[in-house]
């Protein structure tokens, strides 16, 4: 079925104006779709369309409809989960703010920031990581096509989808794949088949950091052919050195953050303050 066939029967689903394909990923794909009320008011929703065998809006609820209280600026907001018919077949519905600006990957592509840009980048993503982790939620699977540049400010990220999220101390959730997160981006203990933790994030966040700060992953050039195994013996050890003319507090996080051991890289919130005090 081709994506207009497709966009066709998501538009007449969601009641929607208009609908426009966005991407996809493991658990579904999303679309920007614009509304228009009785009173001829307009407004536009990014919606994540979750795949029937693994998701139902009751489920998906009790998963991450605590997103629905984030009032931050830097974490995507969550309006309503609904289950849609989409030509007879049931599927998941997370109604959530669209942002313009395009993906971090994207940005880097076209916009490449300063490291006073990056530093500023940093501390905007890790006050959003804070405030999950602040309310004992993990998000699994921060990578760059999962942060939006609101305006494409580098100074704005926002965190989407979280089609991974779980509370940080529920054990009883929706079975997934056996794989939780992007392999790029999956920490040494994920990889070891340990559940994600906060400390996970967090390493995620330096993997993110330093590709953006030096185009390249701090391991790996491709992962395209390599096992789980052989990705976990790559990112043993310390990363790739950082330029020489790295920022002294943007080096420092990004080295601690990607710590092997999940203790050294500290929290959100201490490596908030020490770039908040290297900001000022």
């Amino acid at each position: 079925m081709t994506t207009t066939v497709l966009g066709e029967s998501v538009r007449k689903a969601l009641g929607a104006l208009s609908v426009a394909y966005l991407g996809s990923g493991t658990f579904g794909e999303t679309w920007r779709a614009d509304f228009v009320d009785d009173s001829g008011r307009s407004s536009t929703f990014a919606v994540k369309l979750l795949r029937p065998e693994m998701h139902r809006a009751h489920l998906v609820e009790r998963e991450i409809g605590g997103l629905r209280s984030f009032d931050n600026k830097g974490v995507v907001k969550l309006f309503d989960v609904r289950d849609v018919d989409v030509d007879g077949r049931t599927q998941t519905a997370l109604f959530c703010e669209y942002i313009d600006g395009g993906d971090v990957g994207q940005n880097c592509r076209t916009n490449q920031p300063t490291q006073e840009q990056v530093l500023a980048f940093a501390t905007a993503l890790l006050d959003a990581v804070h405030v999950v982790h602040k309310s004992e939620r993990v998000h699994r699977d921060l990578k760059l096509e999962n942060i939006i540049l609101r305006d494409s400010q580098w100074e704005a990220p926002v965190l989407i989808d979280f089609g991974l999220s779980k509370s940080a101390t529920d054990s009883t959730l929706t079975a997934y794949p056996s794989r939780i997160g992007s392999l790029f981006f999956m920490s040494p203990e994920q990889l070891a088949g340990e559940r994600a933790r906060k400390a996970s994030d967090l390493w995620a966040c330096g993997v993110v950091l330093y590709i953006v700060l030096t185009r390249r992953h701090p391991y790996l050039d491709d992962v395209r052919g390599l096992s789980e195994d052989d990705v976990a013996d790559a990112i043993a050890g310390p990363p790739r050195p950082l330029p020489t003319d790295t920022l002294a507090p943007l080096a420092d996080i990004i080295m601690r953050l990607l710590s092997e051991e999940p203790y050294e890289r500290g929290s959100a919130r201490r490596a908030l303050k020490d770039l908040r005090k290297a900001m000022k």
